[in-house]
Order: structure tokens, then C-alpha cells, then sequence
């Protein structure tokens, strides 16, 4: 049995992750484009964590990568989803340090993060259902 309240710890990650894609949707339409997938992509990690948490019954590691944590969910991910999410890494490597930040900042244009912000929304909703079965 976990030393910690199982239900309780997934609980408060996929709220959180509710929270940040909700936040991130309201990045979308004022128009703050790096930050709405950076925030899409704190909503995926959290509820990768969620799956981890319940699949393991132990603490998802402290790690900003979706690869990693995929690789500890012990769940069925397809191969197209762990693609992208190796690809959803630069949303929050990128938007937060500045290297590359102008870079990434031109790439995000309306009409390439409504596409991706779309596409990780449907990557978060399916793992929200493998954190509920």
C-alpha cells in the first residue's frame, strides 16, 4: 500500500491539469501563442502524471518530460501520440528559456498553434480517459 492518499495526489493532478488547459485556452485567444502550448503542455504532463500515479501506485517522477513519463505509465501508448509528444517537449523547453525563444516565438503563429494546441487537447482527453478506467 502507498505511503501517500493515492486518490487524493491523482485527484489534485488532473485538476491542475484542467486548470492549466483552461488556462492555456484563454493564452489562445488573447493571442499569446507560445504560452497557450506551453501551458497545453503542463496540462499533458500532469495528466501523464495522473496515469502514472494510478498505474503505478506510486509518485510519478519530478520530470518536465511527456517521453519519460509515457515510458512509466504503463499504459498502451500508440507510437503516433509518443511522436508527439518528443515534439510537444519544445512548447516547454523553448517558450521558457531564452537560447532559441525568438525562434520559436516567430513559429508560432495563429494558425500553427491553434493546430497544435487542437491536436495536444485531443492527446490530453484521451489520457484523461486512461486515467479514469
Amino acid at each position: 500500500m502507498p505511503a501517500f492518499d493515492l486518490n487524493k495526489t491523482i485527484k489534485y493532478s488532473l485538476d491542475s491539469a484542467q486548470y492549466d488547459l483552461d488556462t492555456g485556452k484563454s493564452l489562445l485567444q488573447a493571442k499569446r501563442f507560445p504560452y497557450a502550448l506551453f501551458f497545453a503542455h503542463l496540462a499533458l504532463e500532469k495528466a501523464l502524471k495522473a496515469v502514472v500515479v494510478k498505474t503505478t501506485q506510486e509518485h510519478a517522477p519530478f520530470t518536465h518530460s511527456l517521453t519519460l513519463l509515457a515510458s512509466k505509465a504503463n499504459i498502451e501508448i500508440p507510437e503516433s501520440m509518443l511522436d508527439r509528444f518528443a515534439e510537444y517537449m519544445e512548447f516547454h523547453i523553448e517558450a521558457r528559456y531564452t537560447d532559441d525563444r525568438k525562434d520559436f516565438y516567430k513559429k508560432c503563429t495563429e494558425e500553427f498553434t491553434r493546430s497544435k494546441f487542437n491536436e495536444m487537447k485531443k492527446d490530453y482527453e484521451w489520457l484523461i480517459q486512461k486515467s479514469e478506467t
